[in-house]
Formats: structure tokens, sequence, C-alpha cells
């Protein structure tokens, strides 16, 4: 068998490579000396992947072919979501089918990752976890119950549990809604704004959680240097905000006219009752294991730092402002959470008072 990597460092092969957090895993990965891997699925997909990653042509959905590439990796990172294009509204039902087949291609990923011992990090999200009364998820909270995205969590997060017990060397690392290049927040956020399009679910005062991309992917890193197999890990910054908070921050940097508030009766019938219920729902997310038993935090504490940075990474992308837009000034971020490890103080998030 062909040896890849003569260095120290062992081979990732990551899996979603060219989606939101896997394009800065990849590119994390890479720039702290590391061969990396990345599953494509075809050549618009290989055209793609970030600089200095290895393509691996393949079906997420048949890892039988290529297995050769889980062999030949030290570690699998596994972030692809493959679910079916389905036109029209996403009801609860069409989510229930969604999350058994993702069951099905993690139980065929995992076994072939058990069978050649390798060390393998699974994504599921902050949405894995009931939250508390005061609304924060742990590690140590209960399995979602199914709202929203946690439907999937709640059929997946059992297998990756029994492939564990079989003998798999498994981490979950699990981010809040994160932000950047691709996903939900190119495609449906900065290039609707792009064209003046700019609106916000509801009245936006739901409660959500986010984190930069970049700082998603250093904990995956940090997971593979530092992580414990059979642990699970929360990622998100410093500050919980709200849905209006973080869509009229995205409009103001980008230029683009203040979100027009859509009810959510209206959107249902074209949408799905489940997908706005998924895209207004989000716990708030302590993060403190990960930042105590990896040394993660992140560098944009809250989205008032995050999210100017990564517009002006469109920019130079090239994405177009919206017409007429102007060049907007940066909001000032309010105070963060400061996490036990920076102060050595009280437990991060902090207490409701009694």
């Amino acid at each position: 068998m062909a040896v890849l990597n003569h260095f120290l460092k062992p081979t990732i092969l990551v899996t979603g490579a060219t989606g939101a957090i896997g394009r800065a895993v990849c590119r994390d990965l890479v720039t702290h000396g590391y061969l990396v891997l990345g599953l494509v699925r075809n050549d618009e997909a290989k055209a793609r992947l970030p600089y200095a990653v290895i393509p691996v042509p393949g079906d997420i959905r048949d890892p039988g072919g290529w297995e050769h590439s889980i062999e030949q990796a030290d570690i699998l990172i596994h972030l692809a979501l493959h679910l079916p294009e389905k036109p029209g509204p996403k009801e609860r039902e069409d989510a229930e089918r969604d999350a058994k087949l993702m069951a099905e291609v993690l139980d065929r990923i995992a076994t072939l990752s058990r069978r050649h011992k390798k060390l393998m990090i699974h994504t599921f999200g902050a949405l894995m976890y009931e939250p508390d009364p005061d609304g924060w998820v742990r590690e140590t909270s209960e399995l979602s119950r199914g709202r929203g995205f946690g439907i999937r969590h709640r059929a997946v997060y059992p297998v990756f549990q029994q492939h564990r017990k079989r003998g798999l060397r498994a981490m979950s690392v699990n981010p809040a809604f994160a932000y950047g290049r691709g996903g939900w927040f190119e495609s449906g956020v900065v290039r609707p704004m792009s064209r003046g399009e700019s609106f916000v679910i509801g009245d936006g005062s739901q409660t959500m959680h986010y984190i930069e991309a970049s700082d998603a992917a250093s904990g995956y890193r940090l997971a593979i240097e530092k992580g414990i197999p059979g642990e699970d890990y929360l990622l998100a910054d410093d500050r919980p905000s709200t849905l209006a908070e973080f869509t009229s921050l995205v409009a103001k940097e980008m230029g683009a006219p203040h979100p027009v508030s859509i009810p959510e009766e209206e959107l249902i019938p074209k949408l799905g009752a489940w997908t706005v219920e998924a895209f207004t729902y989000c716990p708030k997310v302590d993060s403190t294991k990960a930042r105590e038993q990896l040394g993660w935090l992140p560098r944009y504490r809250t989205i008032q730092e995050g999210v100017p940075a990564v517009v002006r990474a469109f920019r130079r992308a090239g994405l177009p402002l919206p017409p007429g837009s102007i060049v907007a000034h940066s909001s000032p971020a309010p105070a963060p959470i400061t996490p036990p490890a920076a102060r050595g103080a009280a437990p991060w998030p902090p207490q409701p008072a009694p």
C-alpha cells in the first residue's frame, strides 16, 4: 500500500470538505501541517476544494467505494450532509425520513472506521441536546426530544453510541449555527442580501447561538490534538443572540435593506412547519468543556466581531454588493462572557440569579 504521509502528523480524511464547516476545517488542518484528503462527489466539488486538499472521488452513501481512503487515513472527520433535494415544503415526516437516511449512512461509515481501527470525529450539532429550564445545553444534558434539527440527532446519536460500545474510537464535535463561506449562510442570507432581499422569520426574537466557521474548525483540530475518544464537545461563541440581531447585523455590514419581518404562518405553506421550526430554534450553548479540556477559545467572541470579518471575506471574493449599498461600519461589540479558563472564576456561562 502506498504511504501518503511521510510527516509526523496524521492524515485526515474529511467528508463534506466543500461545505461551510468542511472548507474551514480543511484550511485549518492544512495550515497546521496535516495531510488532508477531501471526499468529493464530482468534478465541480473537486474544483471547490481548499488549496492543498487531495481529492477523493466517492459517494458518501456508499463508503465501500472509497474504503481504501479510510484505510490510508489515520482519522476520519464526518461533516457531509447527504440528503436528497426535495422541492416544496418540508414537514416533520420528511425530517424523520432524512434522519433515518443519515443514521444508515453513519452506520456504514462507522463500520468501516471500526474495521480499520481509525479514529472518527462525527458532527451532530448543538441541537443534539434538550435545553434546561433556562435554555442552556451542555454535554451532560439529555438527548433532544426532537424539536427542529434535534429530530436528526435523536435518531443518529444512538447509532454512534452503539458503534462506540463495539469498539469504535470516536468523538463528536458539535457547533452551534456556523456562519462563513458556503452552506446556509451564503445561500440563504448573504446572496439574497446581495440582491437587496432581506427578511427575518417571525419577529426575530427567537434565541439563537452562532459560531464563525474558522472558530468551529479550530475546535475540530484541537479535538484531534487534545480530545479524548468517547467524549462529545460543544462549540459556540461567548454570547447567545437572537435571529433578528444576527440578521440585522449581516444586513448592516452588507449595506442591504433592514430585514423585513415575515410572519411564520405565511412561510409555513411555502417552507413547511418543520423547516420554519428548524431555522428559528436553537438553545444557548455552554462550551465550557471544549474550552477547559481542549484549550479552545473562539477568535471571534461575538457575532459583532465575526460577522464584519466574514462579510469582508465575501467582498474580497467578489460577491456583488446590494444595489445602491455603501460600505457599513462595524457595530460595536457588547461585552462578551469570559470563560473560566480566561479568568479563573465562576462557572461559564453565568447562572441566573436565584
